[in-house]
This record gives structure tokens, C-alpha cells and sequence, in this order.
């Protein structure tokens, strides 16, 4: 019966996205599905409403569970509370320490939570293994290296940011990213 539990009411905008009419239901696991992709895309009030009305669902199978952590992490991280984000995502990386994705987001709560030599680490690790999905990711990395005047890498993984896509991509984002590349760039040829 837990397999059937079926969530009624849904932002009409996710509804919208997901082809979905105002009088169909949604699965648990479309819901699910719905919230991640929200937040993939940089639609992060739908991602923080589905996840509310998520949390509200009794009988969520233990994978269900898991993965509403880590969307309401991943929504804290981009509303910038990281202290809230980094203890969820600790726990899932716990029980999960070779999913790229969870340390990734991990490593940018460690970083907002001012623990920065653990982000470095963590990130430029995943960097190295060419791991890193996000522009966030990278930009992220890129500053903190720059904090360490490490300027070639923080160059190379700003240009990376640029590529790469962007929660909360933005014209004011993208001009402080060239920013960045340019004053290395001109600090290099000193």
C-alpha cells in the first residue's frame, strides 16, 4: 500500500513543468523526481514547496526518506544555511561516501560554513577526477584556491564554473566570474 501513497495538492508551477494537470495526482516518486529536477533547473521555490509538502507525507519508504534529506540540503545550501545543509548532507555522506554528487554539495556547505580547508580538499579532490557537475562547484573551488594563491588552478577551474551549469545563475554571476579570470589573467603576466 506504501508503494501508492499519492501526493494531491502540488505547486501549480510543478505541475505545469511536469505536463501534469491541475486535477492529476502525483506519485511520491514523481514528486520526488519533480523536486530534484526544480532544483537542477534553478527552480528552487518549487523545489522548497514540493519538499514541504514532501515532508508532510506519511509512510515514506526509506528511500524516499533519504533522497527529501538531500533535496531540503541541497534547498539550504542555495538559501545559504549551511550549517542546516552541512549536518544533513554529513549524514548522508556517511552512509553514502562514494557518491560524488552528495560530497560535491557536501564540500560547498563545509565552505559556506566556513570550514574551508575541508571544502578545498574535498573539492579539489572531486576536481581531480573531473567529478565536479556544478558551476558552484567550481567557482567555489576557484575562490578558495585563489585564497591560498594558488592563481593558476583558480584561473583554470573559474573558466570551469563558466561552463558548467549554475543554480542561481545570474548576468551579475557571470561578470564577477570574467572578473575573477581577467585579474588573474593580468596578476600572471606581471
Amino acid at each position: 500500500m506504501r508503494n501508492v501513497l499519492i501526493l494531491a495538492v502540488l505547486s501549480t508551477s510543478s505541475l505545469v513543468a511536469t505536463g501534469a494537470s491541475a486535477k492529476e495526482a502525483m506519485t511520491v516518486e514523481a514528486a520526488i523526481d519533480d523536486a530534484e529536477k526544480a532544483l537542477d533547473t534553478g527552480r528552487i521555490g518549487d523545489a522548497i514547496t514540493e519538499s514541504e509538502k514532501l515532508a508532510r507525507t506519511h509512510g515514506l519508504k526509506k528511500d524516499e526518506q533519504s533522497r527529501l534529506e538531500v533535496i531540503v540540503a541541497r534547498c539550504k545550501l542555495v538559501l545559504g544555511k549551511y550549517a542546516e545543509s552541512e549536518k544533513l548532507l554529513a549524514k548522508r555522506v556517511k552512509q553514502t561516501p562514494d557518491d560524488p554528487r552528495l560530497a560535491e554539495w557536501y564540500a560547498r556547505a563545509l565552505d559556506g560554513n566556513g570550514k574551508s580547508d575541508q571544502a578545498l580538499t574535498l573539492l579539489a579532490d572531486l576536481a581531480q577526477k573531473n567529478a565536479l557537475q556544478e558551476g558552484d562547484s567550481y567557482w567555489a573551488l576557484a575562490q578558495l584556491e585563489r585564497k591560498k594563491g594558488e592563481n593558476d588552478a583558480a584561473r583554470t577551474h573559474a573558466k570551469l564554473a563558466l561552463e558548467k551549469p549554475i543554480v542561481l545563475q545570474s548576468d551579475e554571476l557571470d561578470h564577477e566570474i570574467h572578473k575573477f579570470i581577467d585579474e588573474l589573467s593580468t596578476s600572471k603576466k606581471k
